[in-house]
């Protein structure tokens, strides 16, 4: 377990280590799922059965986002209060969370499925594809509860001091969807019902063992039953604190059901089956990038909370590093081996490879950028500037991205759909470098407001001593 003591005084590269290493590689194992139901569905029913799924994510992405919604604003607020050295304070926001997180599994699952098939019906596709989406989005709607429990409590465990724990019991849920998507799509020919039934499991098993932990003598939040109830403020607290990585969610679901859309209407069913390969192989950098931009956010809470501005600025300046190398490693990458990395998910459609590899040639120059902006909106998350988190996040979507999204195509067709995202992002990302700039004059004039004034106690200390 690493201590309040070690996050506020501790070597920072170290603590990076200890934190997003962890963190990376739960994050990607937990967001590989859906790649590893692609992978077997590509395989085993073709590119209607990737086209299915890929209409099926917009409504599985805001699943996803209630449960990040909870996790990342009760963590933000826990590891402010545990800097603060309140640990009464952290205690009553987590023993909030999870009848919160009971609550919402019950309302996306009875309301669910009418909010996909809206959804669905919206985008006025039709045949074996919407089937397959309505198939798979119907077993997932039944098992919200599960996907919404593994997501907020992970980083609750994260933040207890406890990151190869969340990491370890990651890779055994998606270890379990891997053996399960074997045996019910590949060997019993379940389909989509088998990918979707996989997928519920792979995350019941993370929320279970995460919900062992938090109830076990081991932790240091520990649930009591008790203790549990409804705090209408600390209700707002943590949805107001997680808004931002909500609106994160909502503004991917939001993008995919429009750039869904927009292939649909300036291409065909198989541009969709595309885009779903693409967004596969983009999602694992993004993974990347979502685990270092979680992994830091215990460690700039903390130090934030505490007052040590240097130590929030030197984690910042690390994670930006590293998500500008990780964003070249991937443009490298796809870049060298582009129909390699297509033909995981589909080997014999000469057609799909083709439109899979010009949509990917146009969109991968986006993967320089995209983690600064990430990190921007989780580092504003962390301190608990919520509009500064929310403005990087609705801007991007709906000044940006979405304009681009119906523009782009008059002039360009369906190449016009791939440039959207590119374009937007690196509109953005010179928004958020000014925001970053201004930030770290702040922390460097906040960290010399607290020498002067550690200065000025240390000075009136001695004179006392000397009167004495």
């Amino acid at each position: 377990m690493v201590s309040d003591e070690e996050i506020g005084s501790g070597n920072i590269l170290n603590l990076f280590c200890k934190f997003v290493f962890p963190a990376v590689v739960g994050v990607v194992i937990a967001g590989i799922q859906g790649i590893i139901g692609g992978f077997f569905i590509g395989n085993a029913v073709g590119s209607q059965g990737l086209a299915g799924m890929t209409l099926a994510y917009p409504p599985f992405v805001v699943i996803i986002g209630v449960g990040v919604l909870i996790g990342i604003g009760s963590s933000s607020l826990t590891a402010l209060e545990l800097g603060k050295g309140n640990i009464n304070g952290a205690l009553e926001i987590v023993h909030n969370v999870l009848p919160l997180c009971f609550l919402a599994g019950a309302v996306l699952t009875a309301g669910g499925y009418v909010f996909c098939e809206t959804s669905l019906g919206l985008l006025e596709a039709s045949g074996p594809a919407l089937t397959f989406a309505r198939e798979y989005l119907r077993i997932i709607c039944m098992g919200s509860v599960f996907i919404v429990l593994s997501l907020a409590l992970d980083p609750l465990v994260r933040n207890d001091g406890k990151p190869k724990l969340c990491m370890n019991v990651m890779i055994a849920g998606v270890a379990a969807n891997i053996v399960l998507d074997y045996l019910f799509v590949m060997r019993m020919r379940m389909g989509m019902a088998g990918a979707a039934i996989a997928t519920v499991i792979s995350f019941a098993l993370p929320a279970m063992l995460l919900m062992y932990y938090l109830f076990g003598n081991e932790a240091k939040l520990k649930l009591q039953l008790k203790a549990m109830g409804f705090k209408l403020e600390t209700l707002i607290q943590v949805l107001r604190a997680g808004l931002p990585s909500f609106v994160t969610q909502l503004s991917l679901a939001l993008m995919l059901f429009a750039y869904n859309y927009m292939l649909l209407r300036y291409g065909s069913e198989l541009a969709v089956s595309a885009y779903g390969i693409i967004g596969y192989v983009f999602s694992i950098f993004y993974l990347l990038f979502e685990g270092i931009a979680l992994g830091v956010q215990p460690i700039i809470g903390f130090n934030y909370g505490a007052g040590s501005y240097e130590r929030v600025s030197k984690t910042l300046q690390l994670s930006i590093i590293s998500c500008i190398l990780i964003g070249f490693f991937g443009f490298v990458l796809i870049y060298s081996f582009p129909e390699s990395v297509v033909q995981i998910f589909s080997r014999d459609d000469s057609e799909l490879l083709e439109i899979t590899l010009r949509g990917m040639s146009i969109l991968m120059s986006s993967l320089l950028v995209e983690g600064i902006v990430l990190l921007t909106v989780v580092y504003y998350q962390s301190i608990n500037r919520v509009r500064a988190a929310l403005f990087i996040n609705l801007g991007k979507f709906f000044i940006l991205l979405l304009p681009l999204l119906f523009i782009l195509p008059s002039f360009f067709g369906l190449d016009g759909v791939w440039s959207a995202s590119p374009a937007a992002e690196y509109i953005m990302v010179m928004v958020v470098l000014g925001m970053l700039s201004k930030e770290f004059n702040f922390l460097k004039n906040g960290t010399k407001e607290a020498e002067k004034s550690s200065r000025f106690i240390t000075l009136k200390r001695v004179e006392k001593i000397e009167a004495q």
